[in-house]
């Protein structure tokens, strides 16, 4: 059975990567519309606030350049319901909406309807703690220790865990565990902030959050290091975070459809969006309630979101503000740290570079619902998208949203290279890299043998145009480092190293492969299973943190290789699963799907009952044992 894992998702999944981070973090999918009349008239009233000419963001247009109206491209992508705003020069310049609220009442989306917001919750948090530094009644790099009163840092291996701080939570290099929470609603056990660290009544989590690894020695995203912070915020203000968003931010902004009350406090929105599953039918009440409000726990719109991104713009650019000073919006877009995702800041993701802009961004994946807000560093423009849609239906269509709407506005900057690359230089780059999050990097020349062209699957999964930069560095088309390769002198090994001109801040991100070494996945292509099996076990040998090795990631593997109807690699690969993780349900579930489709019915039905043994509550097991042995 088939799991997707996602990237920067509270609640949809454990964290798994883009954009991924949209992603990281977005699961990039390729547009597959539906040929058909195309009407550019939008079914629904638009809302405009109009600053120039904004006729052509009326339609979106498709990655083949056919333009379609925003009720045809949510029809297209399964998204019931979509709010969106544009910024431009530090203003909003166009507004839209279409869809309904919920399928099952047919309600429709209006300019005024809030969004569970996801993830976004997270700078809206870090904004909150820095403009609490910037009084006085917080320091950022103090030991976080020293504000919390209701619960005590769990103990640590880790010496410097005795000083981790807020900024290093806030940017997500504190190594703490628990990525993300499961969904609650109206009825339910809800855990309060303590329960949620000490890791009770979470249906993901059954210990208590505690440190994966030294603070600022790597990056892992964690939902857990924001509820410290915010419990942090709360005993050092007496308030909690909810009405220290309303009063501080909120309220002076002017953003009246925007909230981290949750559903069941009398301060809650009644114009809300409510969440929808892969069928697009509404999830239980359709209103998901998330006590861990730093994190995850905001409701807005887009008019909002981008209220509260130009006061950063306008900050940043030393413009007059009334909410956001300069030292907040700097201290938290300031890069933190290159580690593993390639930029971000106390508070902000800072590795996306659509259109070769600097952004400072976030993502939100909640189930059935999230979006994405972005604005640049510089210049006033900005992006916000929302959708009450399930991710594999809405990550596609924010990704094809946000390049249409780049394309439209002609915003986008032309990368060239300063100097012709050395051949000895170009040599060097050619080959294969391992990302941190084990993905393969590619760097190969064009068919003309003229140019670099550099593919990450997590970026550009169509590859992009390397410029030479001079000193060994290439400038990359929608990325915001410099890369080069240098040799690491103490295991004379090649690496790409990712770096950061604003910050000066360098990374060395991706071991180079040799030309003969295979990753385990790859080996199955060609071998049987118990060399397959070896090529994992060899690599948990030497690589025993290594993601590959985890059980989505073999599961992932062999569905890709389903997908590409390569039956033999795929039961390979599931039966890798099955061997490494002989109690989990889902190995077996998927190693007699693989056996079904290669028409090995008895493998099938001996697969699925193992499954069922493990799992009695497997109905699709149960569901397909009973169909096959009717054939």
């Amino acid at each position: 059975m088939r799991h997707t894992e996602v990237y920067f998702t509270e609640r949809d999944a454990p964290m798994a990567i883009k954009k991924t981070i949209m992603t990281l973090s977005k699961c990039c999918a390729a547009l597959s519309l539906i040929v058909a009349s195309v009407c550019v008239a939008n079914t629904q009233k638009t809302q405009l606030s109009i600053t120039g000419n904004t006729h052509q963001l009326t339609t979106f247009t498709s990655p083949v350049g056919e333009e379609y109206s925003y009720q045809q491209f949510i029809d297209n992508y399964k998204i019931p319901g979509l709010s969106f705003a544009v910024i431009d020069d530090y203003k909003v310049i166009y507004t839209n909406f279409a869809g309904v609220k919920d399928t099952k009442s047919k309600q429709k989306i209006d300019q005024f309807t809030a969004f569970s917001t996801a993830s976004i919750a997270k700078p809206v948090t870090a904004t909150i703690a820095a403009m609490l530094a910037e009084q006085g009644k917080l320091d950022l790099d103090t030991p976080v220790s020293n504000y919390l009163k209701r619960w005590v840092l769990p103990s640590s291996v880790f010496e410097s865990s005795k000083n981790l701080s807020i900024r290093q939570l806030l940017s997500h290099t504190a190594g703490m565990s628990q990525g993300g929470y499961a969904d609650f609603h109206l009825g339910d056990d809800i855990p309060t902030l303590i329960d949620v660290l000490e890791g009770k009544k979470l249906p993901r989590y059954k210990r208590p959050i505690s440190m994966l690894f030294a603070p600022d020695t790597d990056w892992q995203y964690s939902g857990g290091g924001y509820v410290i912070v915010q419990v942090a915020i709360e005993d050092i203000t007496g308030k909690p975070l909810q009405a220290l968003a309303q009063k501080m931010l909120f309220d002076p902004l002017g953003m009246k459809n925007t909230t981290m009350y949750q559903n069941g406090d009398k301060q809650f929105l009644t114009n809300v969006a409510k969440v929808h599953d892969r069928q697009q039918q509404v999830i239980r009440d359709g209103i998901p309630i998330c006590p861990q409000i730093a994190p995850s726990g905001l409701w807005s719109t887009p008019q909002d979101m981008a209220k509260f991104t130009i006061e950063y713009q306008k900050a940043l650019a030393g413009k007059v503000t009334s909410v956001i000073s300069t030292f907040v919006a700097r201290t938290t877009t300031d890069i933190h740290t290159l580690k593993k995702i390639g930029g971000w800041s106390p508070g902000w993701m800072r590795f996306e570079a659509k259109g070769n802009l600097e952004w400072f961004s976030h993502g939100g994946s909640n189930t059935g619902t999230g979006g994405h807000i972005m604005s640049t560093m510089q210049g006033g423009k900005g992006i916000m998208v929302f959708m009450n849609a399930t991710t594999e239906h809405r990550n596609p269509a924010i990704d094809a949203f946000i390049d249409s709407t780049i394309k439209k506005m002609k915003w986008a900057r032309v990368i060239s290279a300063t100097a012709k690359p050395p051949k000895h230089q170009i040599e060097k780059m050619l080959g294969r890299y391992l990302s941190q999050f084990d993905q393969i990097v590619t760097i190969t020349l064009s068919k003309s043998g003229n140019d670099l062209i550099y593919e990450d699957p997590l970026l550009n999964k169509k590859g992009v145009k390397m410029h030479y930069q001079g000193s060994g560095m290439f400038a990359v088309d929608n990325n915001p480092n410099q890369i080069s390769v240098v040799m690491n002198p103490l295991s004379n090994k090649y690496f790409l190293v990712l770096n950061n001109v604003g910050s000066g801040l360098t990374e060395r991100a991706m071991r180079k492969l040799e030309k003969d070494e295979q990753l385990p996945f790859e080996v199955a292509k060609h071998a049987d299973f118990i060399s397959t099996l070896k090529a994992y076990k060899a690599w948990k040998k030497n690589y025993p943190d290594s993601k590959f090795l985890s059980a989505n990631a073999i599961n992932n593997a062999g569905y890709n290789a389903l997908g590409n109807k390569d039956y033999q690699v795929a039961i390979t690969l599931f039966r890798v699963y099955s061997h490494l993780y002989p109690d989990d349900a889902n190995a077996f579930d998927s190693l007699a799907e693989a056996y079904m489709l290669f028409g090995d019915t008895v493998n099938a039905i001996a697969n699925y009952e193992q499954s069922l043994q493990l799992n009695p509550q497997n109905a699709n097991a149960e569901k397909m044992i009973h169909t096959l042995k009717k054939q």
